[in-house]
């Protein structure tokens, strides 16, 4: 007979031996640590590593939750252990982490939203938009393809430009911003470094089109919107996958973020003549629609 099977849920849960490596200190980083042992049962034998560079694969662990690009790398290049990756972009999953441990017992919550999820806040937030515009860099390998049919879906149209070369940034982004209604921001540290924002956005004021940005510092930058998940959401969610991994011991398909914040500047609107709601109405307004999906 499976003894294992006949333990209590609490019982399975106060077994599992959990490790959390942190990619750094970073705020971000240390507000999921603190999150996820507040959504765990404190019987649960959870230890965290501040720094992946401090990283001890000797210890036996059931489970290892990686948070960040460089933790999870590290992780999956070292441990033998499941392992969740979390905060981490879909991309760097699929072409860094598979290659290292290619499906077998890992999974991961991205950090970046599901396509349908963000055309859903242009459509909210800019109704009598109908032209979309990207830009991104030809090593991104975006997958247009499925952002179009997601767009097409709110009848709406992409209209896509691919940088070849750095100082072709702003005549690109004019061509673009001639034809869009709206601009998408993606995740491309190419085009949307720290270096370049301002004048991304200054370039997007001048073209009347509203930029929606990756998170709440876009916002804060002159972002009209943006739709994103917090360490805390993610953590709730881990938490989610971790228990249910103490019962199963398998852990689910990878997937993106399930809670989700939207942030507005109702600045930036006025300055560019878009009425927009509350960001609290903005978020009712998804919720509502994503329900009546189901």
């Amino acid at each position: 007979m499976c003894l294992a099977g006949l333990l209590p849920a609490t019982a399975k849960a106060e077994s599992l031996r959990v490790l959390v490596v942190l990619s750094s200190d970073a705020a971000p980083y240390q507000a999921f640590a603190r999150a996820l042992l507040q959504n765990l049962p404190n019987t649960m034998q959870v230890e965290v590593q501040p720094q992946a560079g401090s990283y001890d694969n000797s210890k036996k662990n059931d489970l290892v939750i990686s948070v960040g690009v460089k933790a999870s790398e590290l992780v999956a290049a070292k441990s033998a252990s499941p392992i969740l990756a979390v905060m981490l972009p879909r991309r760097s999953y699929e072409e860094s982490l598979l290659k290292l441990r290619h499906s077998k017992g890992i999974s991961a919550i991205y950090l970046d939203q599901p396509w349908e999820r963000q055309v859903e806040l242009i459509h909210v937030v800019l109704p009598s938009a109908t032209k979309v515009g990207v830009l991104y860099s030809a090593p991104l390998n975006l997958d247009m393809a499925s952002l179009s049919k997601a767009l097409s879906h709110r009848g709406l149209e992409l209209e896509s430009q691919i940088l070849k070369a750095p100082d072709g940034l702003f005549v690109n982004l004019d061509t673009l911003l001639d034809s869009s209604d709206v601009l998408l921001a993606v995740p491309d540290s190419e085009i949307y470094s720290s270096y370049n924002i301002r004048n991304i956005l200054l370039t997007t004021y001048r073209h009347g089109v509203p930029l929606i940005g990756l998170s709440q510092a876009y916002v804060n930058a002159g972002a009209l919107s943006a739709v994103f998940s917090t360490p805390e959401q993610i953590a709730a969610q881990a938490s989610t996958v971790t228990l249910a991994f103490a019962q199963t011991h398998q852990l689910p398909e990878p997937q993106y973020p399930s809670l989700f914040t939207v942030a507005v500047n109702p600045e930036v609107a006025r300055t560019l003549s878009v009425p927009i709601q509350s960001a609290e109405m903005v978020k009712l307004q998804m919720d509502s629609t994503k329900e009546r999906g189901r």
